[in-house]
């Protein structure tokens, strides 16, 4: 029996092994933290990179696993100041995007789309937008790039969270707005719209 036991307890510790992390369109996760709790205590910590668990961690079917945005530190995640991207607590989590025991989970981080129009629907190709998230004001993310022809900004992986955007075009702020990206299943791409009517009037529209 004690033999049984121990062989258990050395299985349940390794199980994690080899834990991957993608995004939802699973395509690995470029940063994370993986965080497991028992109750409300901190048990242990591992962070991803590409996709992968630096460390295996420990396991038993009443923990709870959870992967935060980015590397974030352990005063970070006591405070709460990080965005979850999975929870293995949230029964909708495990449904649709794996369990803990599985090996792999996906997570709540998404391609994302932002174009910026004029105020006849044309592209403005040239400008910068700078997105940060609503968190941190950019701790956990934070982008500035020049708007393409088609007037778009392509951010490779964003966690669903809230997010701010500012746009400048021609050297001056033309536009500010706030959005958000709700944690789902779009069909492709969370896809936002930016228009600019010169600092008058910004509209941001959702069209997953």
């Amino acid at each position: 029996m004690r033999v049984a036991a121990v062989a258990a307890l050395i299985l349940a510790a390794v199980a994690t092994a080899g834990f991957e992390v993608r995004d939802w369109n699973d395509r690995p996760l470029t940063y994370g933290t993986v965080a497991v709790y028992d109750g409300g205590r901190l048990v242990a910590v591992t962070y991803v990179i590409n996709g992968a668990a630096a460390y295996g961690l420990p396991w038993r079917p009443w923990y709870t696993l959870r992967v935060a945005w980015g590397l974030a530190a352990l005063d970070e995640l006591a405070s709460g100041r990080v965005i979850w991207i999975y929870d293995s607590s949230v029964a909708r989590d495990v449904a649709e995007l794996g369990a803990p025991t599985s090996g792999k989970v996906r997570t709540w981080a998404f391609l994302v789309t932002i174009t910026v129009r004029d105020r006849w629907g044309r592209p403005l190709a040239g400008c910068y937008a700078k997105v940060v998230d609503a968190l941190t004001g950019g701790r956990w993310l934070s982008v500035f790039a020049t708007t393409a022809s088609d007037g778009s900004v392509s951010l490779f992986q964003a966690p669903a969270t809230d997010y701010y955007v500012y746009v400048y075009c021609g050297q001056i702020m033309a536009a500010t707005a706030k959005f958000s990206i709700q944690r789902g299943y779009p069909a492709t791409a969370w896809n936002y719209e930016i228009t600019v009517d010169y600092i008058e009037t910004v509209k941001v529209s959702n069209a997953p």
